[in-house]
């Protein structure tokens, strides 16, 4: 069995003119997964479970060792061109192709560190979730070759397209989303619509109460004139 299982995604990893890899990956950050998906980032020491999206419970699993990662990416560094995955781990090291998928899905993906966000976001995480502060830290120099800038992802492909899937499409949250559709465009429409007729409604009751408080301000006017006076008499 084949502990590092590939599972490569076309639409990540093609050409396409649309949704391209560079198009997703930009998108794909940390910050809008919380905002737009509701999801959370916990940190986990099993590689294999990393960027594992539990739709139960709204958390994406992330591997956080990035100084570990780094450490490895050194030690094969000189033989990166031809060494394979089982020499890799017979020389003591995890499989350099999945060392960068990990390392760059974190400092290059989900939290870009060129964004201010980003880097306080991962940083919040650092301090409250336990994450690996190396995290912060990004080299390329030290641990890479010139054709290891921008990598393909190979092992996480399918897991970072998950990712993208529940961006666009987010589970229904709340009984009113629940209700309507599962893709997020027709549920927006819908809930566009209700909140309209919501504030139609709203705004004819606000009418009509105020249509009924001009009228009884009428009928008092009516029934007490201002210019009348009621008539003295009685006599000293």
């Amino acid at each position: 069995m084949d502990i590092f299982p590939m599972t490569d995604h076309p639409g990540l990893n093609s050409n396409g003119e649309t949704d391209s890899p560079l198009n997703i990956r930009t998108a794909l950050t940390a910050k809008k997964l919380m905002k737009r998906a509701g999801l959370k980032f916990q940190a986990t020491d099993d590689s294999r479970c990393h960027l594992k999206l539990d739709r139960e419970n709204d958390v994406v699993q992330i591997y956080h060792h990035t100084a570990f990662l780094k450490e490895h990416l050194r030690l094969i560094k000189d033989k990166a061109l031809n060494i394979s995955v089982s020499e890799s781990l017979n020389a003591g090291a995890l499989p350099r192709q999945l060392a960068l998928e990990i390392l760059d899905s974190i400092q290059k993906v989900l939290f870009p560190l060129s964004d201010p966000k980003s880097r306080s976001l991962l940083q919040s995480l650092i301090s409250t979730s336990l994450f690996d502060p190396d995290c912060l830290r990004f080299e390329s120099a030290s641990i890479r070759t010139a054709d290891e800038k921008d990598i393909a992802y190979h092992y996480f492909g399918a897991r970072l397209a998950d990712l993208y899937e529940e961006l666009e499409n987010p589970k229904p949250r709340g009984w009113i989303e629940k209700w309507l559709e599962r893709k997020s465009g027709a549920r927006y429409v819908m809930m566009a619509t209700l909140i309209g007729v919501a504030i139609a409604i709203m705004l004819g009751m606000a009418s009509l109460a105020v249509g009924i408080f001009q009228a009884w301000l009428g009928y008092q006017q009516w029934q007490h004139p201002l210019g009348s006076a009621t008539p003295n008499t009685s006599r000293m």
